[in-house]
Order: C-alpha cells, then structure tokens, then sequence
C-alpha cells in the first residue's frame, strides 16, 4: 500500500477541518503544499487554540463574513456549509438570521436576504444528509 504524499495530508486535514472536501483545496495541496500547511498553520492559533471566543462563535462569524463578502450564487455551497456546521453546534435559525440582520445597515439588505436564503437550503439539505 503507497503512503500518503505530503500534499494528500495536507487535503485530508483542510477537508477534516471544514467537514467537507473541496476540490480546489485538494489541487492547491498538490501544487503549493507550503502554502496550505501555512492555512493549517493559521487555522491552529486562530480556530483550535483556546481564545476568547469558542468554535460555535467561530462559526457565526464565519456565517456572516460569507455573507457579506460572497452575496453571489456560486458561492453558496461554501456559505451553507458553514451554516450546517453553526446549527450542529447549537445556533438557531432565529440566532443566525438575527446575527444577518445586523450586517443590513452597513452592508445592505442583501446580505440578509442571501444568507437567510442560504440557510434555509442548508436546512433542508440537511434533512436528507
């Protein structure tokens, strides 16, 4: 049986991270291992070390910096997996969207409309996952 290369780890371990493989990652990992193992790297001290704010806060804040910075259709499968993860970890559907509707006055209403849009896909795809 062949060993995992470097590369193959690094994609294994981002996938583990974000509970999902994503091709792009996978490629990145294969031709810039450096640059990924710098993501790990980076992904330590800010998600896994213990801070002020814990992993289910993590999430939300996830779920609205995806909201605001990528209010665009081909962006929402990286948005509703964020939002599956933050409802694993205890957020509400009133929580999350409450947490949308503070980003309409200084980003606009679209943001609510699309993560609130992307949440309620999340939430039925979850119900057959």
């Amino acid at each position: 049986m062949t060993q995992p290369t470097d590369s193959e780890l690094l994609a294994a371990e981002m996938a583990r991270r974000r509970g999902k493989v994503y091709p792009a990652h996978s490629w990145i990992a294969d031709k810039f291992p450096d640059y990924v193992k710098v993501l790990v790297e980076l992904d330590e001290v800010i998600r896994v070390r213990p801070r002020r704010f814990d992993e289910k806060m993590h999430e939300l804040f996830h779920v609205i910096a995806l909201a605001v910075e990528m209010s665009n259709p081909p962006n929402q499968p990286h948005l509703k997996q964020h939002i599956k993860r933050a409802l694993k970890l205890g957020w509400q559907p009133e929580e999350i969207a409450e947490a949308l509707m503070v980003c309409v006055n200084p980003c606009g209403a679209k943001v609510l409309t699309y993560g609130v849009t992307c949440m309620l896909e999340a939430i039925e795809e979850m119900k057959t996952e």
